[in-house]
């Protein structure tokens, strides 16, 4: 079942494809009005709701991770470049790659309160140090065994991936 990418979902889903389980195996002279009458919506619906309520609790749990984040950043920004701050400016700058945020630079030097020349200075320094992988000028990269052995340190208990 499909429903609308945006808008109410109460109405129910606007397309439903029905097909066997092992697409070798169709039923004997096709779908029945009994297997049409037996499909349940209410279950669907119910299934959906969770789905976008755990959805939902995930993107505010991540919304939550990032402001925290962002004001660990900013509070390492304030004591000056150090690799402390690059270490995390980098491990940000590659979640938003990964996420596929647009205009990412310009998003980092919103949040930080800087030019856009100042965080792509901040990301060239980054790599130079050899906390970034990649080549300036180009989007994306990973984080250094070295970066990842200073965020450990800085912050102990943060997810691998999301430090």
């Amino acid at each position: 079942m499909a429903w609308p990418e945006e808008g109410d979902i109460q109405g129910g889903p606007v397309a439903l494809l029905i097909e066997p389980s092992d697409p070798r195996t169709y039923p004997a002279g096709g779908i029945s009005s009994t297997v049409l009458r037996s499909v349940d919506f209410r279950a669907a619906m119910d299934k959906l709701r969770s789905q976008l309520a755990g959805a939902e609790r995930l993107q505010n749990q991540s919304d939550e991770y990032d402001v925290k984040r962002m004001g660990r950043i900013r509070d390492e920004l304030s004591k000056g470049i150090s690799n402390e701050y690059l270490a995390l400016l980098a491990s940000m700058y590659v979640s938003l790659v990964n996420r596929g945020q647009e205009k990412l630079v310009d998003y980092l030097a919103g949040e930080l309160g800087k030019s856009v020349a100042t965080v792509k200075s901040h990301l060239w320094q980054a790599r130079k140090r050899g906390l970034l992988t990649g080549s300036a000028g180009r989007k994306g990269g990973q984080l250094t065994p070295e970066a990842s052995a200073i965020l450990s340190k800085i912050v102990p208990n943060a997810p691998q991936s999301a430090v």
